[in-house]
């Protein structure tokens, strides 16, 4: 009897996990394809639609977050098929790549004032959301992934974390600047974007998940999303109200 209720849970804690790798692997590919389409016209296929090249610091910012987010994918993929050690092997490279998202990130970010400025355009948002928003983002991201790599031997928490850590970079992918988000953005209401819904239709399918997979949510689910779409928006609005920002990020256009 004792044997057969081992075989049994054995058997189910098997099927719990192919259905949790069959999660994250779902959801990675789904990023994955938002950033693809998300950036096709203005950086993946730019010289068929943009008669105007990416400037040297845009173009290592693109590559670095597209390998990044390559990389996020063939993690979950290995995951998924069992090859645990080529993903610790991997997860070196990617603490690495995680720094150099971080750097190249906030750079891109800096530069975009001046940028602008050349152009003679108006950023699709008021430059001190823009400037203030990213930075705050790439911080963000970073600290997602780092708390992921402390907790990497716990499997639950490392893979929520790095969820979270990549929905932080999907948002510029849906804004109305680029060829996704101008599509769809009519369908959302002005208060309710699609980088806001991203979020919380992320957060609603793992928590859903967490309910199949273990009847509880999982206290990297319930943080993540609150930090996400509560503490990190708070925090964002209370430095956007500091006067000596809104000097300093337009200091950056003429500096």
């Amino acid at each position: 009897m004792g044997a057969g209720n081992s075989a049994n849970s054995f058997g189910q804690n098997v099927r719990l996990a192919k259905r949790s790798n069959a999660f994250f692997l779902t959801a990675s590919a789904l990023m994955t394809l938002i950033v693809f389409l998300g950036f096709l016209p203005s950086f993946y296929l730019r010289p068929h639609f943009r008669t105007t090249p990416l400037p040297g610091h845009l173009l290592l910012h693109g590559m670095i977050m597209t390998a990044w987010q390559l990389l996020f994918f063939c993690q979950t993929l290995l995951i998924a098929t069992g090859r645990f050690k080529q993903h610790r092997r991997l997860g070196y490279f990617g603490a690495a790549l995680a720094l150099a998202v971080v750097a190249a990130g906030v750079q891109a970010v800096l530069k975009q004032p001046a940028f602008y400025a050349e152009l003679g355009e108006a950023p699709p948002f008021p430059m001190e959301i823009l400037v203030v928003g990213n930075i705050f983002g790439f911080g963000l991201f970073g600290t997602l992934v780092a708390a992921a790599i402390a907790l990497r031997r716990d499997t639950a928490s490392h893979r929520r974390l790095m969820y979270w850590a990549c929905i932080v970079t999907m948002g510029p992918a849906l804004t109305p600047g680029r060829s996704l988000g101008a599509f769809i953005v009519p369908y959302f209401p002005a208060t309710f974007p699609p980088e806001i819904t991203l979020g919380w239709i992320s957060w609603i399918a793992l928590l859903i998940h967490d309910w199949r997979t273990a009847r509880f949510f999982h206290p990297s689910t319930i943080v993540g999303g609150m930090l996400i779409l509560f503490v990190a928006p708070a925090m964002l609005d209370w430095l956007l109200q500091i006067r000596s920002v809104s000097t300093w990020v337009q200091s950056l256009a003429t500096g």
